[in-house]
């Protein structure tokens, strides 16, 4: 199944459940008992953020289903970003965005509760 997130503009952005739940606030608002089973999830808003941020963070969330991020051993093998992150999909998203938007992803995943 799939569920629609529903940004602070109102622009909703479709995505697998399976995806949406590794948001514990998502997971949180859905009323079944069974989360990874829901066969029609209620839409979420994400009240706190902006379509645009949310449109980035329904990318990871996506991408982190399909490809879940490795663990970051510690202490760090490397002394630079792409040292210590090896998978390319993770390395190109940090990059490709400006540092304000950074810092929104940063606190809609902890607003969102998403620890990946």
């Amino acid at each position: 199944p799939t569920i629609k997130l529903i940004s602070r503009s109102v622009d909703s952005f479709e995505l697998p459940y399976a995806a949406a739940i590794l948001s514990q606030t998502v997971k949180h608002a859905q009323s079944c008992e069974d989360d990874e089973e829901n066969e029609n999830p209620d839409d979420v808003e994400i009240v706190k953020v902006e379509s645009r941020c949310l449109e980035k963070v329904v990318e990871f969330l996506i991408h982190h289903l399909e490809e879940p991020l490795a663990e970051i051993k510690t202490p760090l093998e490397d002394n630079t970003f792409d040292g210590v992150v090896k998978q390319q999909f993770y390395r190109d998203f940090v990059k490709g965005v400006d540092q304000p938007m950074l810092f929104d992803l940063v606190t809609a995943a902890n607003f969102m509760a998403i620890r990946e």
